[in-house]
């Protein structure tokens, strides 16, 4: 068998990974979206978990999975102001109601969206086995 027809995995390009360095994007992201305190803590926490696992592991493809989890944030401030623009109110079961002005949505979700697809498309670019060697067979 020629070596070049042996395929051997780099690490750190499997799907998995990559979906386990988005759900620790995901988590800064909420993190930062809880409020000062504990969002604070919980975004420096898992940055500090990720922080060990570049330095054990060294840079791989996967890791850029967090771009893609930071789109938790802002997709989620476009799903509670999914009402806006403009004033939303809603009545409760008593028969009162509750007046919130929201923002516009769209804004969010294109920066969600674009953070998506930035990260999928920087993976799959860097996941990808090198090219052919060129060169003369003997």
């Amino acid at each position: 068998m020629w070596a070049e027809e042996v395929r051997v995995p780099r690490p750190g390009t499997g799907a998995g990974a990559f979906l386990g360095w988005v759900l620790l994007g995901a988590g800064v992201g909420a993190g930062l979206g809880l409020g000062v305190r504990a969002g604070l803590f919980v975004a420096l926490g898992l940055l500090a978990v990720g922080g060990v696992l570049v330095v054990r592991q060294g840079p791989r493809p996967a890791q850029l999975g967090v771009v893609s989890g930071l789109s938790a944030l802002p997709l989620a401030i476009a799903w509670l102001n999914r009402h806006g623009p403009g004033e939303y109110c809603s009545g409760g079961v008593t028969g009162a109601s509750a007046c919130v002005a929201q923002a516009n949505p769209w804004p969010f979700v294109l920066v969600g969206a674009a953070l998506v697809v930035v990260g999928l498309a920087a993976f799959r670019r860097t996941a990808r086995p090198p090219g052919r060697l060129t060169g003369s067979r003997q």
